[in-house]
């Protein structure tokens, strides 16, 4: 199903390179739009840090952090699922997978799930600031069965090499590579780093080549960088991609030829503009070793250092590993913020992301977007 994918859009990008019009159709190219999580909902202040995967059949879970209190970073705050069965159409019911207990936060969601045995895993980490500052508590869960049951939280730093309890996981995808390797991305830092310059944070990966039962940290880049993502390339080197301080307002990049151990080849790429947020990286097909098709999302605006005003999720295609990005597609004009991606089994891509009307913690919304939307030469908004 993804080399389906794959190959048709490959055939679109070649139609716009020579100027042609063929006709794409694709399965289950239908457009859905809906609210996983709104503010408020359960009782919940705030909902926020998004995290995407979808099983082979096509199940997708959003994970995400219900702040019970207020908006703000490491207040009190559950993990929380819900599932879709149905493509983006409708979500089930929210489950509480792990709750707080007093002023403790559990937060920053990776999931990462195998695309051939359906298994999924969550990492997360108990984080509180007053008690233990920027050290933390690191815990891996997994399901096989659909996301309906969850094995018991396993603390994770025994089984890290290298461990260092500053990790801050993603937030986002971890990705399983073609060698079977497990990747999750995410950023250590100093003991008091600097919160308004997001100075004193090294972005890198830890990784599991035994399905999880241990782990090791690979190298930190070298440059100020923090909330990442991580991607196969199709010659099987890794790309880390970083939200940065070092006031390029742009994305950094950093390229790995030994699955994440150490970090080479970094560069700004000014092509993927930010003013300083997460955002999301996805591979698109990457069951498929061909395929050099990278999705991008965040808010395309720009700014040198952290602002508020976060708006425009926008959507980036590169038929290339990323050596350009030549489409852009507007998802959302308003205010906008953290995001995930996922591919579907019949080829649509799903985005959901932090947004809303008037400010951009609304709520967490997905989108489901049909492949061919993708194509540089559609003008048209998003169905």
């Amino acid at each position: 199903m993804h080399r389906f994918a794959t190959k048709a859009l490959l055939h679109v990008w070649m139609a716009c390179l020579f100027g042609l019009t063929v006709p794409l159709v694709m399965r289950g190219s239908d457009t859905a739009h809906a609210v996983v999580f709104a503010a408020g909902e359960g009782g919940i202040h705030t909902f926020r840090i998004p995290a995407m995967v979808a099983t082979p059949r096509g199940d997708i879970l959003v994970f995400a952090e219900a702040r019970k209190e207020g908006i703000g970073d490491a207040s009190p705050t559950d993990m929380v699922l819900k599932r879709s069965l149905d493509g983006g159409r409708s979500w089930l019911p929210m489950q509480i997978l792990v709750r707080g207990r007093g002023t403790d936060a559990i937060m920053n969601p990776v999931a990462l799930a195998d695309p051939t045995s359906g298994k999924i895993w969550l990492m997360y980490c108990l984080t509180n600031r007053k008690a233990r500052g920027e050290h933390r508590t690191h815990f891996l869960i997994s399901r096989r069965n659909g996301g309906r049951t969850w094995s018991k939280p396993r603390e994770m730093g025994a089984s890290i090499k290298g461990y260092d309890d500053t990790f801050v996981p993603g937030p986002g995808i971890g990705i399983r590579t073609r060698s079977g390797r497990l990747v999750i991305p995410g950023y250590t830092s100093v003991e008091q780093p600097d919160f308004k310059t997001e100075k004193g944070m090294h972005s890198r990966v830890i990784y599991s080549d035994d399905e999880g039962r241990t782990w090791s940290m690979g190298s930190a880049v070298s440059i100020d960088a923090n909330e990442c993502q991580v991607a196969e390339l199709s010659d099987g080197r890794l790309m880390l991609n970083m939200r940065q301080a070092m006031g390029a307002a742009c994305r950094a990049v950093a390229l790995s030829r030994d699955g994440g151990a150490h970090w080479d080849s970094l560069f700004y790429d000014k092509a993927l503009n930010e003013r300083p947020c997460q955002a999301s990286l996805l591979r698109y097909a990457p069951g498929d070793a061909s395929s050099r098709i990278l999705l991008f999302a965040n808010p395309d605006i720009e700014g040198a250092v952290y602002a508020e005003d976060r708006r425009r999720m926008t959507l980036r295609v590169s038929p290339d590993d990323g050596a350009s990005w030549p489409v852009r597609r507007l998802v959302h004009a308003g205010p906008s913020s953290y995001s995930g991606l996922v591919s579907l089994p019949d080829g649509a891509v799903g985005l959901v992301f932090e947004g809303g009307e008037k400010h951009r913690r609304e709520w967490i919304r997905f989108v489901r977007i049909p492949g061919d939307w993708l194509r540089a030469d559609r003008k048209d908004s998003l169905p």
